[in-house]
């Protein structure tokens, strides 16, 4: 179940990689910038203050800390499988 899970995060993540990555970037620069006083995102967003540097710092832990690792592990995985039965 965990592995179609992952296989499933993968393909998503391979489709939309560059959407994601640039979206991912662009929230993290504009919450620090807002924390450390540079730019003022205006209250509406829910990206000001801390509701919007808590989540980013929650999302890359997730991603660096525990999804990138085990879609790249599941990846090897399939492409040993695939080496292995050719």
């Amino acid at each position: 179940m965990i592995d179609d899970l992952i296989d499933r995060a993968d393909a998503f993540s391979t489709r939309w990689k560059t959407v994601i990555s640039v979206l991912s970037a662009g929230w993290f620069a504009a919450t620090c910038a807002d924390y450390a006083g540079f730019i003022k995102l205006p209250l509406e967003l829910p990206l000001s203050e801390w509701l919007g540097f808590v989540p980013v710092v929650v999302w890359n832990a997730l991603w660096l800390g525990f999804a990138y690792p085990r879609i790249e592990a599941r990846r090897a995985e399939r492409n040993s499988m695939e080496d292995a039965y050719g």
